[in-house]
């Protein structure tokens, strides 16, 4: 038996073309709504990875900032090193300096000459005493000068001595009431000096050639 629609075809065929544009509608949306999370996922990331970078760079950074702390500390425990270093280099190549110093001290001394005092002070020697007359205090500052430890000695003063023990009036008065007279002394006639030298302390210990040279300028001159 045929079956006979009895509804309009256009109505059929409009409810079915709504149906078709309301399932395009969601399809799109729901497309529009999947790109729109996509992307939002796809910027979230890229920002959650530049947040991490960020942290790392900046612990990086802070690393570097210790690191940099303990190189400026090495640094300055090496200038220090240095300094010392530098301190018992000096003190080693001035170590020789005082015995040779001293040494040539002893044999500038001449004949009739005695001291006093002798004083340091800083590279300044200061020879205080008494000598038999002006000549023994030349002979003193040419041998200073002689040495290789010494140099730009001269008399800062000189006198004569009035007496070693007593004034002059003393010496010439005569005795009274069985007093015996005073004994003349040879440092009566003394005069009394005050010699300055220069210390060669930046000078390095001297080679045997220039010793050999300098005590045989020593022997000439005595002779």
């Amino acid at each position: 038996m045929a079956r006979i629609n009895l509804l309009p075809w256009r109505s059929e065929e409009r409810a079915r073309r709504n149906k078709e544009f309301l399932t395009l509608v969601a399809a799109v949306t729901l497309l529009a709504l999947l790109s729109a999370f996509a992307t939002w996922s796809y910027f979230n990331n890229e920002l959650e990875e530049q947040r991490d970078a960020n942290d790392r760079i900046m612990q990086e950074n802070n690393r570097l900032d210790t690191v940099l702390a303990e190189i400026d500390t090495l640094e300055q425990r090496r200038e220090d090193i240095i300094s010392r270093m530098q301190v018992i280099q000096d003190l080693q190549g001035r170590r020789p300096i005082p015995v040779r110093l001293w040494d040539d001290v002893a044999k500038a001394m001449p004949p009739a000459l005695y001291l006093n005092n002798l004083k340091r002070e800083g590279d300044l020697l200061t020879f205080t005493g008494l000598a038999d007359n002006p000549n023994v205090v030349s002979s003193l500052i040419r041998n200073l000068d002689d040495s290789l430890w010494m140099e730009n000695s001269a008399v800062r003063n000189i006198q004569q001595n009035i007496s070693a023990y007593e004034a002059e009036a003393t010496l010439n008065r005569a005795p009274t009431n069985g007093e015996r007279p005073r004994p003349i002394y040879p440092e009566d006639s003394y005069v009394q000096f005050v010699v300055t030298t220069q210390v060669q302390s930046s000078l390095t210990e001297p080679t045997q050639s220039a010793e050999i040279a300098a005590s045989a300028n020593g022997s000439g001159g005595s002779l």
